[in-house]
């Protein structure tokens, strides 16, 4: 009769396997990095509901990026008709470094949008068509959400 098993080298090949996939896997699930992608995929969600909002609401609409402490940006339906955000237009507005993006900072370095904001025409369409990108920085990660000419958020 044949022994059944596995011998204590087989063993110990299988353990090493695991602790490198476990040791590999492991920096994809620390808190940076969700909050990190959390964040990014929320500003790529929010500079779509900027665009549906321009069309809903047959107005100017748009996406500004706050730069100063940790950052962050404000959802806005240009009321007035100036082309421009300004406070209490905003539709939401979410600041990075507090509550759910507590670990989030925006990287303002990478970040080529500025001071200007992203605006959508009534249409849907860019009132000026950029290339903006916006960086995300959580401990030694980084996020970019690139939004094409076309107004598509997309994440990198």
């Amino acid at each position: 009769m044949a022994q059944r098993g596995l011998t204590l080298l087989e063993l110990l090949v299988i353990l090493g396997l695991l602790g490198l996939l476990l040791a590999l896997g492991l920096p994809l699930l620390s808190p940076d990095r969700l909050a990190l992608d959390g964040a990014a995929r929320s500003l790529a969600a929010q500079v779509t509901r900027a665009r549906l909002e321009a069309i809903r609401h047959n107005a100017f609409a748009g996406l500004q990026v706050f730069t100063e402490g940790a950052g962050g940006y404000a959802v806005f339906l240009d009321g007035n008709g100036n082309r421009a955000y300004d406070p209490g237009e905003e539709v939401q507005q979410v600041r990075f470094g507090q509550g759910n993006w507590a670990r989030v900072r925006l990287d303002p370095g990478q970040s080529a949008l500025g001071n200007m904001p992203l605006l959508f025409d009534p249409r849907g369409f860019p009132a000026k068509p950029i290339t903006a990108t916006i960086a995300l920085s959580s401990g030694h990660a980084t996020r970019k959400v690139i939004v094409s000419q076309q107004g598509r958020a997309r994440l990198e």
